[in-house]
């Protein structure tokens, strides 16, 4: 893609999207532009190869339009993006990719913040007290919350769930873990750089932190 093609695409859609997005734009392979915000920047570079897992992958690969919330798993932080790939008899030539803050996702509804969350049993919905939820677990594509009253399953997935719990109170430690620093009882090193936390649930739950969050709980936990 030329030069001349990314500022004239780049001209065209600076007054579409709000000051709070970054833009992305890419060839068959790689990053070739990129244009950081201050709400959320990715730290993506010209010239770096495009990743699985990345929006752009996707788009480049179905050859539509993607819209989705994503993970820390790629670039160290959750974000909302919208990946579009520019065609060409058929074939994708490049990629346009706006970056929005995860909280100013503009194709998902607001989420509503509350001081408890609903729970699923077996015949009934019970809300639950933040303070009751020791940790949240995503398996096969279900959110567990685990208490001491028993294991509830919740509709929101984790990602969704950053963006609804209170960053002081709930962590993600683990691509499949979130939680409650108040209910940590203790925390060990563990192998490459990683923690092993022992609940202070009746159980002694043992909860992974993994090497990709391992640096962000430090911080948080001040140790």
């Amino acid at each position: 893609m030329e030069n001349s093609s990314v500022l004239s695409i780049m001209k065209a859609i600076s007054d579409v999207f709000p000051q709070e997005t970054s833009i992305a734009i890419a060839d068959k392979s790689k990053f070739i532009y990129y244009q950081p915000s201050r709400a959320i920047d990715l730290k993506i570079k010209p010239g770096d190869d495009i990743h699985e897992g990345t929006l752009t992958r996707k788009a480049l690969s179905r050859k539509q339009k993607i819209e989705q919330l994503l993970d820390h798993s790629v670039f160290g932080v959750p974000y909302y993006a919208m990946s579009t790939p520019i065609l060409s008899q058929g074939d994708a030539e490049g990629c346009i990719t706006a970056i929005f803050p995860p909280t100013a996702t503009p194709g998902l509804p607001k989420l509503p913040r509350h001081h408890f969350l609903i729970g699923k049993g077996e015949d009934r919905w019970v809300p639950i007290p933040l303070s009751d939820i020791h940790f949240i677990e995503s398996d096969k594509g279900k959110t567990y919350l685990y208490t001491e009253r028993g294991m509830y399953v919740n509709k929101y997935s984790l990602i969704e769930l950053e963006n609804i719990l209170p960053p002081d109170l709930f962590v993600r430690c683990h691509r499949a873990y979130m939680i409650n620093v108040c209910s940590i009882d203790e925390i060990h090193p563990d192998f490459h750089s990683t923690f092993m936390l022992i609940m202070n649930d009746s159980a002694r739950t043992r909860v992974p932190v993994s090497q990709k969050y391992a640096s962000a709980f430090r911080r948080l936990m001040g140790f």
